[in-house]
């Protein structure tokens, strides 16, 4: 009988990566659980901040627009938006944007299927930007780990867009963005690898 299929976000896939030793079991043990529970959009912490930056953008409201959303997320989480929409405001400045339709892929790899759907597309300073973006309250984004992401990224949806168009990965709270470099290609065979082990893991445990 065959296997059923393991279908993970790219966050979930990362934070395997980015871990060692039995700190990979608990990531995948944690996947498990997730995936046998039904997804609900209030576990979803960043969700109604994604929904209106890309609202935002389609509708080419003014950057002051982005600040709505504090006003309907709960209490405990006003200070954390404001925080990631103050630097998002911080990264997009004085550029003109305009929207474009962000690419779409499942990247599979064995019996391991992710999604690798940028957020964004952006069209400023004669480009095709698509951006993944990095939400989360207490990390900063290293170069290590955004690497990783434009490694795949750039693997699996250049086919997709011409060789212009840029990969990059937003760090939101900090309002930098990481772009892909040709040494980040070199990586794509280590994340090979690891989604093979996870696979393994995920049948094991």
């Amino acid at each position: 009988m065959a296997k059923e299929l393991i279908r993970i976000t790219l966050t979930e896939f990362m934070n395997y990566v980015n871990k060692s030793g039995s700190a990979k079991i608990t990531v995948v043990s944690q996947s498990k659980t997730r995936h046998e529970e039904e997804y609900q959009t209030y576990k979803d912490y960043w969700l109604k901040l994604r929904e209106n930056i890309k609202k935002v953008h389609r509708n080419n409201l003014p950057k002051e627009s982005l600040y709505d959303v504090i006003e309907v997320v709960s209490d405990d989480k006003k200070d954390n938006y404001l925080d990631a929409i103050n630097g998002y405001c911080k990264w997009w400045g004085k550029k003109r944007i305009s929207w474009i339709t962000p690419l779409r892929k499942t990247w599979a790899i064995g019996n391991v299927r992710i999604e690798l759907n940028p957020e964004l597309g952006l069209m400023f300073n004669g480009k095709a930007y698509y951006i993944k973006l990095f939400t989360t309250a207490k990390e900063n984004l290293d170069k290590k780990h955004a690497d990783l992401i434009l490694a795949l990224m750039e693997k699996e949806l250049r086919e997709k867009t011409g060789e212009d168009a840029v990969f990059g990965v937003l760090d939101i709270k900090r309002g930098k963005l990481h772009e892909f470099k040709n040494g980040a290609n070199s990586l794509f065979a280590l994340l090979k690898a690891e989604a093979q082990s996870f696979e393994t893991m995920w049948y094991d445990i």
